[in-house]
């Protein structure tokens, strides 16, 4: 089943434009948008909590199109979602107030706002901070009562566009922890804009990545779990399988997570003899357009990514079943604890 299908989307702000070719979003699982300032993400969010209406193409919400000319529908089709935007606004009245601002206005009894209150406060340690004004919280405190305020909602969409911008460091694991909690518990479908790789690396192996108004990619690559082991001479390296090894230049022993940027796997036909420590050989096993460049999988013992030019693409005479070499630095491999 499908949740989201966008099919030939164009939104226009300003002098910026938003292009969707295709997009699917499956229910009941974590997304990850990623993509540089300015590329589109927070746009995106905006489409998809029905907030901003398309100047072309389709949008199907579980198997219905969008009909933006009926103001009832659109009502309807928000309150399945809880959202927090960029740069939320907090209404001038006490934290315990502005989180339960949407509870009373979808016509929940007060003694259930109570308690969906207290939870969530209690959740995200907003507790003390009840009676305060949200015109007096820093930039931390008025982020997660933000979020408390659009997770409170038990939507069945949870879109979370940067929600731990401004949160101290000792909040964004319970951050985290929660968002993640609510999509196995509730079922709800998660999806977070961060521009932060460590945070997309720790919730979702489901990325959307969004490049210069377009959407490049909906899924993961090179991303692995291991156990990192030091030598007596300090060198590192991280198991993953009996036969396949990563040579890192980071983190602690134990088990860990990788992250290896497709961007910084050179191919090549022969093994090359240079400081990168990995090296591994593998047949190709798929080849995908990647806009103006190809990305490259093959199997080495785990399934590997290189994205390269259309030039080496052509030069190397790249097919299906050609045998050559990934070779990337332990430098380029990102440890997540």
């Amino acid at each position: 089943m499908i949740l989201y299908d966008l099919k030939d989307t164009v939104n226009v702000r300003a002098d910026f434009k938003l292009a969707i070719e295709a997009c699917r979003i499956e229910p009941g699982i974590v997304y990850a948008v990623t993509g540089p300032n300015g590329s589109g993400k927070s746009t995106f969010l905006n489409l998809l909590a029905f907030i901003e209406r398309p100047l072309k193409g389709s949008v199907v919400f579980n198997g219905q199109a969008v009909n933006y000319g009926s103001p009832n529908e659109l009502l309807r089709l928000r309150r399945r979602t809880g959202c927090l935007l960029q740069n939320p606004y907090l209404f001038n009245m006490s934290v315990y107030d502005n989180i339960g601002y949407g509870l009373k206005a979808r016509g929940i009894s007060n003694s259930d706002i109570r308690k969906k209150v207290a939870r969530i406060m209690d959740e995200l340690a907003l507790v003390h901070l009840a009676g305060r004004s949200a015109h007096a919280l820093s930039g931390g405190e008025a982020q997660r009562v933000a979020l408390a305020r659009a997770l409170v909602l038990d939507a069945e969409v949870l879109l979370l566009d940067e929600p731990t911008a401004n949160v101290d460091q000792s909040h964004i694991r319970v951050v985290e922890e929660l968002i993640l909690r609510l999509n196995r518990d509730r079922k709800a479908t998660v999806i977070v804009a961060t521009h932060s790789l460590d945070q997309v690396y720790r919730m979702s192996r489901n990325i959307i990545t969004v490049m210069n108004g377009r959407i490049s990619d909906i899924g993961y690559a090179n991303v692995f779990s291991g156990v990192l082991n030091e030598d007596a001479d300090g060198l590192k390296r991280v198991r993953l399988d009996i036969k396949t090894e990563i040579r890192v230049a980071e983190g602690q022993p134990g088990p860990v997570t990788l992250a290896i940027d497709p961007q910084a796997v050179i191919l090549s036909d022969y093994e090359l003899m240079s400081s990168a420590l990995n090296r591994l050989r593998g047949t190709i096993v798929k080849i995908e357009e990647a806009g103006g460049s190809v990305r490259v999988f093959g199997d080495t013992g785990i399934i590997l990514c290189a994205l390269i030019t259309r030039k080496s693409y052509h030069d190397l005479n790249l097919n299906i079943g050609k045998s050559v070499w990934f070779t990337f630095k332990a430098s380029a491999v990102r440890v997540i604890d």
